[in-house]
């Protein structure tokens, strides 16, 4: 809509947690930056079972853009 080149992917995780294959796809592209949106839950179920918003924000592989 605005002349941005998107691709979307379906990329298995195969156990492995989808922060990192994401940030391994988006090296794999040669991407400049991350889009993704985020999505809140409560700090009991982040605490429990963790979240890829966060884990993107506390270690970005490259740039990333949030929207919420």
């Amino acid at each position: 809509r605005h002349g941005v080149k998107v691709i979307v992917d379906r990329l298995p995780s195969e156990g492995e947690r989808i922060e990192k294959v994401l940030a391994r796809h988006a090296t794999d592209l040669d991407a400049d930056m991350i889009v993704m949106g985020a999505w809140g839950h409560s700090r009991l179920r982040e605490r429990i079972f963790g979240g890829v918003t966060q884990s993107m924000i506390e270690q970005p592989p490259l740039p990333v853009f949030l929207a919420r």
